[in-house]
């Protein structure tokens, strides 16, 4: 009799165990947001605020949530939200939720739940601080905690303009080159390399744009030499409006061309705003 009391007393303190429940948010504390970290790989170091990403790249972020709320079984019930934006305020990424719905037992008390997102960064992308604004909702306790953290992303911009417009025209020797030519020479029979951005067109529905250009060449005597329709097309829609559209192309040069000064010009086409922006350039043949 006194080994059946004995294990009677056992199972009851073990079932008093079982359904102790896990301490909840600590009396006179609030929820809140910890340990933000961007990095370039998932569960990363934070990267370093002198490298920076690159336009294209794919960052990791993640925070922490501390004095969240469990309920009398262990349950716990989190939403975060976050948001993207470019240097000018533009989101670059729909929304992204995250939710955290569990049980902890005793021995995960001092849990902290971590949120994570991947995030895309624009191919096409000024360059600058981007920001990350991030929350979370205890569903449990009805509180709301946010932060915000900033990015740098390196690369190359574009002066934005109000009207369709051509930037940054530049003759290059080969394709790989990164600096224009000064001087623009070239003799005959060279392969001539353009390069150029085209900005200020308009946005159709899902930041769909439309953008064409045609190219020419004049002779000396301001003569057509050669000219080519839609010579490149750029149709495309995305979530983030693309800022601007990067134009390249290469002519070759006949080899019995004369020496003199000619004349390239290149005519940009806005299909959704109905716009026209030419320019043009000079180069030499010697």
């Amino acid at each position: 009799m006194p080994a059946v009391t004995v294990f009677t007393l056992l199972a009851f303190a073990s079932a008093l165990i079982a359904q102790t429940p896990v301490q909840g948010v600590p009396s006179g504390q609030s929820l809140r947001v910890a340990r933000a970290v961007i990095s370039q790989s998932e569960d990363g170091p934070a990267a370093e605020n002198g490298l920076g990403f690159q336009p294209g790249d794919l960052a990791f972020f993640s925070f922490l949530v501390e004095n969240y709320k469990t309920g009398p079984t262990g349950k716990v019930q989190l939403t975060g939200h976050i948001d993207v934006f470019d240097p000018k305020g533009t989101p670059i990424v729909p929304r992204d939720e995250e939710v955290i719905g569990t049980t902890l037992s005793q021995e995960d008390k001092a849990w902290k739940p971590k949120l994570r997102s991947q995030i895309q960064i624009p191919s096409i992308g000024p360059p600058g601080n981007y920001r990350i604004k991030y929350e979370v909702t205890d569903q449990q306790a009805h509180q709301t905690a946010a932060g915000e953290l900033a990015f740098p992303v390196s690369g190359k911009g574009v002066e934005p303009a109000p009207a369709l417009t051509i930037r940054n025209l530049g003759f290059y020797r080969t394709q790989d080159d990164e600096t224009a030519l000064k001087i623009v020479a070239y003799r005959a029979g060279d392969i001539l390399w353009v390069r150029f951005d085209a900005t200020g067109y308009k946005y159709g529905e899902q930041n769909s744009i439309d953008v064409a250009y045609d190219v020419a060449v004049l002779a000396p005597d301001g003569k057509q030499l050669f000219s080519q329709e839609d010579a490149a097309v750029e149709k495309s829609q995305a979530f983030y409006p693309q800022p601007w559209v990067p134009g390249a192309f290469n002519l070759s040069l006949q080899s019995t061309m004369r020496a003199g000064t000619y004349t390239l010009v290149i005519t940009a086409r806005d299909g959704v705003g109905k716009q026209t922006a030419e320019s043009k350039a000079e180069f030499r043949v010697e």
